[in-house]
């Protein structure tokens, strides 16, 4: 997947937003959680790498953090 370095738009971070959100709600992620910053990060990560629908966004994201590593 290529990066997409084009600047975030509202709907955008919006759309991050949403689905960070739901990601920390069905994962039991409280504000305080050092969880944050990686599922953060992951969200990020992959829409820059095109995953742009949020229900697939939200599905990547929950796949990769119930990897086991």
């Amino acid at each position: 997947m290529p990066w997409r370095n084009e600047l975030m738009l509202p709907e955008h971070v919006d759309l991050c937003q949403r689905v960070f959100d739901a990601v920390r709600k069905k994962r039991r992620i409280t504000s305080e959680s050092d969880a944050n910053d990686p599922v953060a990060a992951l969200v990020l990560t992959l829409f820059r790498h095109g995953v742009t629908e949020e229900e697939e966004l939200m599905k990547r994201v929950l796949m990769a953090l119930d990897e086991k590593t």
